[in-house]
């Protein structure tokens, strides 16, 4: 019996609504293939996915599954279903080909397997797409239109404004509540105050973002969203990829919350106030980025940076929970220059210490033992296998040369052979390998603790990789937290022996105390 997979899809709800609907899709292809004696394997289904893309996850599912499945029918209800794109319909068209799939449509009966068949189908894909090309520009027409005329075109409703109905569509219109604190935001904005003091003053005032608490982030995008100047901005992106702003389309859709001379000086305000990148990414520099938290709020500890008063420009460490502006925060910014080479040491001075250099040569040397044990276990396993392996290829060859075309069963002895060689090459290659091993002291040698800690030392204080060396301190260091003028540790035991604990403080204004192993942050 012949097997078919279905196919289906629309592009949108109204699609669907106005007589596509995937139900009478599939009823129409189980007809299709009850009609070719063809049993349906599998139905695939994509929802609101436009078939200008072949950026659909049924569809591609489909197309492996008919790879994979030996299908002879691929049905789907028109060509316009399985795609609506020139290049896409005539590459995946070819795909089908070499599976031996045949491509069949429900609403028209073409056969693509003949001259005419293929280039009346040919036809349908050019049409297809003229179709989905006049459609996107008749409905951004449409769009623009809507919107010159004040309807609210769909998606979240903006903060400071209501969507109220008006016949089948919306029109937006001041929120009163929301609307004053869009001004205030304004207000504050041009009074000097950064998003964030402004995201904290509202959050103290307990003028929330509908529920929310403020952060600088959500504050910023409000000081630059034209949608608060009464405008609707379309094209911003072309198959989903940003457009550059002169080929924005501006549209002036609802009412205005702030006047179009605010708005430009709100602009001029940020962009003198923002910070200068240089030097690259920050966090490329900071060994201990993502594992440091604050101890006072918990939020983890990000990269800031700022500039001295003699204009050198530093980066920080800092509580990003008091950088967004969700919460007030004591913590103090930490230079990193200043953090960083100073923890480094500490942890070494726990790290590198006599006893663990001492127990990590005997375990290395602990393993090389084992290590040659198990060799020589693994290489008389594989020598057992291939000399087994050997005297059964043996024996059948003594069978051929005895018997020749008497010999029992001659057509499986061929594939039984092949089957034999195959599995001597591979061991033989296996011993190859085993024996390029490379060997490890089998002897504890004779070592200077103190040398061997400070070579050890050098190698790490002097790496100049900070991703490295940020790996490598991550690899036992779960996280640190930071709290006024003490650093406490948490490591994985399991990989930190010899500090004896789960954690270690260290504290005392950044002076080493060697009594107490501790030493400060402030």
């Amino acid at each position: 019996m012949k097997r078919a997979i279905i196919y289906a899809r629309v592009s949108s709800k109204r699609q669907a609504d106005d007589g596509l609907p995937i139900e009478s899709q599939l009823d129409r292809c189980r007809v299709k293939a009850e009609a070719l004696g063809a049993e349906v394997l599998k139905e695939f289904v994509d929802g609101g996915i436009s078939g200008t893309t072949d950026k659909r996850p049924a569809f591609q599912e489909a197309i492996n599954y008919c790879s994979l499945m030996d299908v002879d029918y691929f049905i789907t209800w028109s060509s316009s279903r399985f795609a609506r794109n020139v290049l896409d319909a005539g590459r995946y068209k070819l795909v089908l080909q070499t599976y031996r799939t045949r491509l069949t449509y429900v609403s028209s009966d073409v056969d693509v397997s003949t001259d005419d068949g293929w280039l009346m189908d040919g036809f349908f894909a050019l049409f297809d797409e003229h179709v989905s090309r006049r459609v996107s520009s008749d409905t951004r027409r449409s769009m623009l239109k809507a919107a010159g005329d004040g309807y609210f075109m769909g998606g979240r409703v903006p903060f400071g404004y209501a969507a109220i109905p008006d016949g089948k569509r919306r029109r937006l219109v001041e929120h009163p509540g929301e609307a004053e604190t869009v001004r205030r935001v304004y207000d504050l904005s041009l009074q000097g105050h950064g998003v964030k003091i402004i995201a904290m003053t509202l959050n103290d005032a307990g003028l929330f973002l509908r529920g929310r608490r403020w952060a600088k982030n959500t504050v910023n995008f409000m000081l630059t969203s034209e949608v608060y100047c009464g405008v609707s901005i379309f094209n911003r992106l072309t198959k989903r990829k940003p457009n550059p702003p002169d080929l924005w389309v501006r549209v002036s859709s609802h009412p205005a919350i702030i006047d179009a001379e605010t708005f430009g000086k709100v602009q001029q305000s940020l962009q003198a106030r923002r910070p200068e990148r240089v030097g690259g990414i920050p966090r490329s520099q900071a060994v201990f980025a993502g594992l440091l938290r604050c101890g006072h709020c918990e939020g983890a500890l990000t990269l800031t940076n700022g500039t001295a008063r003699d204009g050198t420009r530093h980066h920080y460490y800092g509580c990003c929970t008091h950088m967004r502006g969700k919460e007030k925060c004591n913590f103090k910014n930490i230079r990193v220059d200043s953090m960083d080479p100073w923890l480094v040491s500490e942890l070494l001075d726990k790290v590198l210490t006599p006893e663990t250099v001492i127990k990590v040569v005997k375990d290395a040397t602990a393993m090389g033992g084992q290590w040659a044990r198990d060799r020589q276990l693994r290489r008389d396993a594989l020598v057992r296998g291939l000399r087994e392996a050997e005297g059964k290829r043996g024996k059948l060859y003594s069978v051929l040369e005895l018997l020749g075309e008497n010999a029992p069963n001659l057509a499986d002895l061929g594939p039984r052979l092949r089957e034999l060689n195959a599995q001597i090459k591979d061991l033989e290659q296996s011993l190859i390998k085993l024996e390029d091993e490379p060997t490890g002291p089998l002897d504890a040698p004779e070592l200077d603790v103190m040398e061997v800690s400070g070579m050890l030392r050098g190698l790490v204080e002097q790496c100049q990789d900070v991703k490295k060396l940020r790996t490598f301190l991550g690899s036992f260091i779960e996280k640190a937290t930071v709290t006024g003028d003490t650093v406490a540790v948490e490591y994985n035991e399991g990989r930190m022996m010899s500090l004896g604990g789960s954690a270690v403080r260290f504290v005392n204004k950044w002076l080493l105390n060697l009594g107490s192993n501790q030493g400060p942050t402030d």
